[in-house]
C-alpha cells in the first residue's frame, strides 16, 4: 500500500493516549477515517474505524468493513472496494495534483463526508550525491576532525508556506554500520534493519541532513520530501507535544474524526560511503 511511505498513521495513536475520562467524547460509535492520498499513486488505502473502540477495555480496533464508500473529484467517481480489517480501495483510481477529493458514506442515518484537496509537488534538490564518512569501530571513539562533514542541503521552493517533512531511507539490502556499536546492539535484536529518519513537518524549504545526526548507515539513501496539508500537521504537532488532555483530536471530518488529506512528493538520492 502506498501509505507505506507516510509513516505517520498518527490518529491511532492520539485516541490511545487520550485520558480515560477525556475519550468518553468519543465512545459514540463514531466513525474515524484514515485517508491519506498521494499524487500519482492508486487510491489503494482508505480505513475506516470506530472512535468506540479505543474507549473499551480491550483497546481491541473495531473496523467498519462493508461501507459503500465514495469517492469523486469534478467528474471522476468511484466506489470503493473492501478489502478486510476497515480498508477500502480502487486501485485503478489514480490520485491526481492540484484536485480536489471528496469522500462520503453513509453510518447509523448520517453521511459521513471530508474533502482534501492535493497540493503540487515541488521538484527537490540535493547540494551533493556522495558524501564519504569515516566507519567509527566497536569500542573506539571518533577522532574529532574524521566526524567533520558538511551537512548535506536538501531545498525546493515553498512561495506558499505550506507544510514539509523529509523521510529518509536506506536502501540498501545488508546495512553496514557507520559507528559499529550500533551493530552490535542491532545483532543482539534480531540483525540490523534499514535505517530509516522522519522529519517532523514545517513550514521550510529546506532540510539539512547532518551525517551524523541523521544518518547511522553506509548505502544509497532514498530522500523523500512530502507536502502536505495543515490538518496533517496539526495531528502530528498535537502527537509530539501532549496529548493526556484533549477530549478529541484535530479532524476534518463532518459526522465523524479522521484526517482525509492530500500529500505530494519528490525524491532525490544520497550515497554514504566509507572514507
Amino acid at each position: 500500500m502506498q501509505t507505506k511511505w507516510i509513516y505517520l498513521s498518527i490518529l491511532p495513536l492520539l485516541l490511545i493516549q487520550c485520558t480515560r475520562d477525556d475519550i468518553t467524547t468519543l465512545d459514540t460509535q463514531t466513525p474515524v477515517i484514515e485517508g491519506y492520498l498521494i499524487a500519482g499513486a492508486p487510491l489503494d488505502s482508505v480505513r475506516v474505524t470506530l472512535s468506540y473502540s479505543y474507549a473499551r477495555a480491550d483497546t481491541n480496533l473495531i473496523t467498519l468493513d462493508d461501507l459503500p464508500v465514495r469517492v469523486y473529484s469534478g467528474d471522476r467517481e468511484t466506489m470503493l472496494i473492501p478489502i478486510g480489517s476497515g480498508y477500502y480501495q480502487d486501485t485503478t483510481f489514480i490520485i491526481e495534483a492540484t484536485h480536489s477529493y471528496n469522500i462520503e458514506f453513509e453510518w447509523n442515518g448520517d453521511l459521513v463526508t471530508a474533502q482534501t484537496y492535493v497540493p503540487e509537488g515541488k521538484a527537490a534538490s540535493i547540494s551533493q550525491e556522495e558524501i564519504a564518512v569515516q566507519q567509527i569501530a566497536a569500542g573506539s571513539f571518533p577522532n574529532p576532525g574524521s566526524i567533520d562533514v558538511d551537512p548535506v542541503e536538501v531545498t525546493w521552493d515553498n512561495p506558499e508556506g505550506d507544510y514539509y517533512y523529509v523521510v529518509i531511507e536506506n536502501t540498501a539490502e545488508d546495512p553496514e554500520y557507520i559507528n559499529e556499536r550500533f551493530a552490535e546492539f542491532e545483532n543482539g535484536n534480531g540483525g540490523p534493519g534499514r535505517f530509516r529518519m522522519i522529519s517532523r513537518p514545517q513550514i521550510t524549504d529546506f532540510y539539512a541532513i547532518n551525517a551524523f545526526r541523521d544518518l547511522t548507515q553506509f548505502g544509497l539513501h532514498r530522500v523523500v520530501i512530502f507536502r502536505v496539508n495543515p490538518e496533517y500537521a496539526a495531528l502530528y504537532e498535537l502527537l509530539s507535544t501532549s496529548t493526556q488532555n484533549i477530549s478529541q483530536p484535530p479532524t476534518n471530518v463532518e459526522n465523524g474524526l479522521g484526517i482525509w488529506t492530500g500529500i505530494s512528493s519528490d525524491t532525490v538520492y544520497l550515497n554514504v560511503v566509507k572514507k
